[in-house]
């Protein structure tokens, strides 16, 4: 495919045909492309392309992790690529890689600093926040419906990697600057004011620990950590606790919430104010064990995440696994059951790694 792209007849080509082409290709060969030449490049983060994406309909959903992979100084970034057309597997009986491609590949420095792949969105507009390992101050936004970032308030301070989340029409940013100096680690921006104010500061465990995700809950904001401990920001009250680590993973799809623990999956019944389990997943249950990484929502359907050894007994390499599973409730019953769609190995890697945190966005 690069070598067709990269001829010279086709970038010949009237500039309209060019990217009608380009928008009905995969987004997620779009970091590979970027390579080719910096016209690729230019066109792949064009407002015209993401245009001619809209009018052709040709919506996806991205999932990409970022993993510190003891052989390289700066976290990388991944994302989930299914080769299109294939026909997806269950692995899991086999507990081996299948023949298809489905994998997580890296995604290039050179795209992803172009682009804003940390979105969240607040009422009618959606905020981007660069994800490369140079640090940087900009927040990115645009309007629903609209094709073209702009500059919003540059935050106090200069962040690689943050992450952010919404909470009373606030954005919240915390992390991605040195972890020694307290003032403006984690900042609000108030989109009313369009203003930024510094937090206080949550304490030295929170700072120089690793951080997988924001949730909030209940009018506060937990920070997930990679550590021992997580952490909790009651805005009302201005300060920060620490909390012991919940032994669930948990993800809201179409408004109803979804944890796996080491053994099973639940959802809790809002009706019957309890947790109930998704039947159906008895195989994936046996497969999880203790190497339980993620769950997101992957399109309105459960994506599962979990690491095993290679060779059980040596403690070298791991191979990272991901499902996918469509949940539903059968005729007559309000029982949730889980289809596994596909199973499969994604990438193995020394058993030293560490995971950081994922991220899911459509496009």
């Amino acid at each position: 495919m690069t070598s067709e792209f990269a001829s010279p007849s086709f970038l010949s080509l009237p500039h309209e045909i060019v990217l009608n082409c380009l928008a009905r290709i995969s987004r997620s060969y779009y970091p590979k492309l970027s390579l080719v030449c910096k016209t690729f490049r230019t066109l792949l983060i064009s407002k015209e392309l993401t245009v001619a994406r809209v009018h052709l309909k040709t919506h996806e959903t991205f999932f990409h992790v970022c993993l510190q992979l003891p052989d390289r100084p700066n976290p990388s970034m991944f994302t989930l690529w299914i080769k299109p057309g294939q026909i997806l597997t269950n692995q899991l009986e086999k507990n081996e890689r299948s023949t298809g491609d489905t994998r997580l590949v890296q995604i290039p420095s050179s795209y992803y600093s172009k682009v804003p792949p940390y979105v969240i969105t607040v009422g009618s507009e959606s905020y981007g926040l660069s994800h490369c390992n140079d640090p940087s101050s900009i927040m990115w936004v645009r309007k629903k419906g609209t094709f073209c970032w702009r500059k919003a308030p540059n935050m106090t301070v200069a962040r690689a990697k943050a992450l952010a989340c919404v909470l009373s029409g606030k954005i919240y940013v915390m992390g991605g600057c040195r972890a020694d100096e307290p003032v403006n680690w984690c900042e609000v921006f108030d989109i009313k004011s369009q203003t930024w104010e510094p937090l206080p500061d949550p304490g030295s465990e929170l700072r120089f620990s690793s951080i997988r995700k924001l949730e909030v809950f209940k009018e506060k904001l937990y920070v997930r950590s990679n550590e021992e401990k997580d952490s909790v920001y009651d805005p009302k009250e201005g300060k920060s606790d620490v909390l012991e680590k919940p032994h669930v993973r948990c993800t809201i799809i179409e408004n109803v919430v979804y944890c796996y623990n080491k053994q099973s999956c639940w959802w809790y019944d809002t009706n019957r104010k309890e947790c109930r389990l998704v039947r159906g997943l008895d195989m994936l249950n046996l497969n999880l064990g203790c190497g339980m990484i993620e769950i997101a929502n992957y399109g309105e359907k459960l994506l599962i995440l979990w690491d095993k050894f290679v060779h059980r007994g040596t403690c070298q390499d791991k191979d990272i696994w991901c499902a996918v599973i469509a949940l539903e409730k059968r005729d007559g019953s309000d029982e949730v059951w889980g289809n596994i769609e596909w199973a499969d190995i994604v990438m193995t890697v020394s058993s030293s790694y560490v995971f950081v945190n994922s991220l899911v966005y459509g496009s």
